[in-house]
């Protein structure tokens, strides 16, 4: 069975005024099925983000995001819709 949410080297950039704004920068996790975690850190820090990109809110700038072996840049706004609202609550 594949890992239910994996990711590699997931990157996300903004661009606030000219400047960009490291929000993710290279970050790898691998979340099993029937695994729980938490997400802990200072304001700042990329949290949001982070649960953004795992809830299929946002996308990377750059890096490999899979959910159950799946590419989610590949997916389209159906598919993710779904996913979101099937598998993610």
């Amino acid at each position: 069975m594949a890992d239910l949410i994996s990711l590699k080297e997931l990157k996300r950039y903004y661009d606030v005024g000219g400047e960009v704004v490291r929000a993710l920068d290279g970050i790898d996790l691998t979340i099993n099925h029937n695994e729980y975690i938490s997400i802990m850190g200072p304001s700042g820090s990329g949290k949001s983000t982070l649960m953004n990109m795992i809830g299929c809110l946002d996308t990377p700038t750059e890096g490999i995001y899979e959910f159950e072996g799946e590419l989610v840049h590949e997916m389209d706004d159906n598919q993710l819709a779904s996913i979101r609202n099937r598998k993610i609550g």
